[in-house]
């Protein structure tokens, strides 16, 4: 960004305003920042400022939260929407869950919220082209397959349906499994801490808030045109459950901590949501790029970055960015491709991830033996870099797996 990135404060309490000024008065060298009492001084501010973030209060009076948050997605697409807010009945709640990318509960500790407007306006800055990024700021949810939608329909209606058996069904579906896990990673309904195992995440939401969400409109949404991707959007969920389970069998050889664990497999099995929006939000584009990497065996994110200016990773991270995720995971999904362009000395996630989805992408070629993909990985400069290949238990891991996947 060429200049200070802005961030808009709504509150209809002075008082609250003037923690937050307090709060950040040590970032004011980094962020332009404005403070409005009440909705109606927001979006005069915004008629005369581009703004980057909006966090805003949800209980305000002639305007709340909710009316104002999309009045700025109406206005100002690209604007990232917070909500900050005491207010925590379900009712209530459910009015920001579209609008909101995510919702901090009051009292916030600053040092969380600086933290997440830290990692958002990170990640904004991997994709700036505003047209582009205005229209991923855009979405409330990504679609899901309508078979197995239908199938978590009729699950949830059952009173007597099992959180396991729901399970089952959301982890076969992308779009389903991202939006769960969107919901469990910020404060909407209370969840004490960040959540990446989708057991977790139901047993923590609970069945009724799970059919409540059902009966919102817009935050599940059914992916109803060209049929001829139905089974390419099956074959993604599909092949990020490949990447997530190496993801994490790598991280636990890699002795990394549980949380690291639990990062590094679900960061695999997030990873190609990027190529959901890409597949179902520009689907000719992706026809395309599709095309071109079957003609040339090039990897397709390569021309998805010449036809784009962008790649799925790239638009991975930003949208799980945007709806809270750890920056971990974010990281590891933005540069699941392009591990050389990050930033940084040690990344173990990064580095797990990376390592699945370049496996993966080898067994898929069929007509390579088992010598030259363990050649190929061990010739990749930043596995390399991160990765002791002559630890005998590495290359046994590697044979291990190249055996399970082929059994499989």
């Amino acid at each position: 960004m060429s200049q200070k990135p802005h961030v808009l404060f709504v509150d209809d309490e002075e008082n609250i305003l003037q923690g937050l000024r307090r709060g950040f008065r040590g970032k004011r060298k980094e962020w332009s920042m404005s403070f409005a009492v009440g909705g109606k001084n927001a979006l005069e501010i915004l008629e005369d400022n581009e703004i980057d973030i909006i966090v805003s209060d949800m209980r305000m009076p002639e305007m709340d939260g909710a009316e104002l948050l999309e009045k700025v997605k109406e206005k100002s697409p690209d604007t990232t929407r917070i909500v900050l807010s005491g207010y925590a009945e379900n009712e209530a709640i459910l009015k920001v869950v579209g609008p909101a990318h995510q919702y901090f509960a009051k009292p916030c500790d600053f040092e969380v919220l600086e933290r997440s407007i830290t990692r958002i306006l990170s990640l904004r800055s991997m994709i700036d082209e505003k047209g582009i990024r205005a229209k991923i700021t855009g979405l409330e949810s990504l679609p899901s397959l309508p078979d197995i939608f239908m199938r978590v329909l009729h699950t949830i209606a059952d009173k007597d349906a099992h959180v396991q058996e729901i399970c089952g069904l959301i982890e076969l579906d992308l779009g389903l499994k991202s939006q769960i896990l969107r919901i469990s990673n910020s404060a909407f309904f209370g969840v004490p801490q960040q959540v990446t195992k989708l057991e977790t995440a139901l047993n923590l939401l609970g069945l009724n808030t799970i059919r409540s969400l059902a009966l919102l409109e817009g935050f599940f949404r059914v992916f109803r045109k060209q049929d001829d991707l139905i089974d390419i959007l099956g074959d993604l969920s599909e092949n990020s459950m490949s990447i997530a389970k190496l993801s994490g069998q790598l991280a636990s050889k890699l002795n990394l901590s549980e949380q690291q664990l639990d990062w590094a497999s679900s960061a695999g099995a997030l990873s190609h949501i990027g190529t959901l929006y890409i597949a179902t939000e520009e689907p000719e584009i992706f026809k395309h790029a599709s095309n071109k990497a079957d003609a040339t065996s090039k990897p397709i994110f390569e021309f998805e970055q010449e036809f784009m200016g962008y790649h799925h990773a790239a638009i991975g991270g930003y949208i799980l960015g945007l709806w809270g995720f750890p920056i971990e995971i974010c990281e590891a999904v933005a540069f699941h491709h392009t591990p050389h362009d990050w930033e940084g000395e040690e990344a173990p996630i990064i580095t797990c991830v990376y390592f699945a989805q370049l496996f993966t992408q080898l067994m898929a070629d069929v007509n390579q033996e088992e010598a030259e993909i363990l050649s190929r990985l061990k010739q990749d400069s930043f596995l390399q870099s991160q990765l002791n290949f002559d630890d005998q238990d590495i290359e046994a891991f590697i044979q291990t797996a190249i055996q399970n996947f082929k059994s499989n």
